[in-house]
């Protein structure tokens, strides 16, 4: 049966952007040449979500597992687990770092900035350029004076702003220092009470969220070539996360510590080198603040 505007032809559903000139071609059945179309897109599209899946799996499966949230004193504190910190971005891992002094009264002559406002913008450059090297998605400069730590309403402050910086961030977990605070610095043995605290103190934390302790082993520390500042250690039972890390990653640290040039000269510099890669003997070495990681598989790809 004809209709006005032709014959049966016109009466069978056609695809978008096809007319009646592309239904028969060279006297093959439009129903042919509606599967052949049909069967060309579908390919693409299977050809476009396998090239996706073949570059994705690596970052997807890092991501699934939260990011790193690092928390220290000062720019030039994350020098501890610089070679990790590398290890987790090149994989695709989230990393965030926090920082919860204004680094303004760390004076070195040679360095000739003087203390407060000048030195602080220095250090925030120079913890920029660290955070860049070793591949931080963002970092936290909580800016409260540094070397004032030690006061109810200053500590109070850091409690806050470290429970908003987890709270945005949802870290699967937080690395901070240990009582012995790496060098022992005050700022150090502070920020990582106050860490712990926020941890410990919230039930959604302290379920959810591994904490460990960065450190160096004690009997590992006793051979390493001389360097100023030295490190408290732990005794090497008690860091049972130990996380390998390439060349590449050792070599990204030493870099991100280049940026911290207020604080050390190149000559300093390359014995506090030498005294980490002794340490880390190959892996960054942490305490798990419970004893056991919560995920025992948080830094595997």
């Amino acid at each position: 049966m004809k209709g006005r505007s032709g014959g049966r032809d016109n009466l069978r559903p056609r695809p978008l952007g096809v007319n009646a000139a592309h239904l028969r071609i060279c006297g093959t059945p439009a129903t042919r040449v509606l599967v052949a179309l049909y069967g060309m897109r579908i390919l693409r599209h299977l050809s476009l979500a396998a090239a996706l899946a073949a570059i994705a799996p690596h970052a997807a499966l890092a991501q699934a597992k939260g990011p790193i949230l690092a928390v220290f004193a000062h720019p030039d504190d994350e020098r501890v687990i610089g070679p990790l910190l590398s290890k987790l971005a090149r994989e695709g891992r989230e990393t965030h770092l926090v920082i919860a002094t204004d680094g303004s009264q760390g004076t070195r002559d040679y360095a000739k900035i003087p203390a407060g406002a000048q030195l602080a913008a220095a250090r925030t450059r120079e913890a920029t350029c660290a955070a860049n090297r070793l591949g931080v998605k963002k970092l936290h400069i909580v800016g409260l004076l540094d070397g004032g730590l030690a006061s109810f309403e200053t500590l109070g402050k850091l409690r806050s702003a470290i429970a908003a910086i987890v709270d945005s961030v949802k870290p699967a977990a937080i690395i901070t220092f240990g009582p012995e605070g790496g060098t022992g610095h005050p700022d150090h043995r502070l920020v990582g009470d106050v860490a712990s605290q926020v941890v410990q103190a919230d039930p959604r934390y302290a379920t959810s969220i591994d904490l460990l302790y960065a450190s160096l082993p004690t009997e590992r520390l006793r051979t390493a070539p001389r360097a100023n500042p030295t490190v408290t250690g732990m005794a090497e039972a008690l860091l049972t996360v130990r996380v390998p890390f390439e060349e590449q990653d050792l070599v990204a640290g030493r870099e991100e510590f280049a940026c911290h040039k207020s604080q050390y000269t190149s000559a300093e510099m390359a014995l506090v080198n030498a005294y980490l890669a002794h340490s880390w003997n190959g892996m960054v070495w942490l305490r798990p603040f419970t004893g056991t990681l919560r995920d025992p598989k948080l830094f595997q790809r």
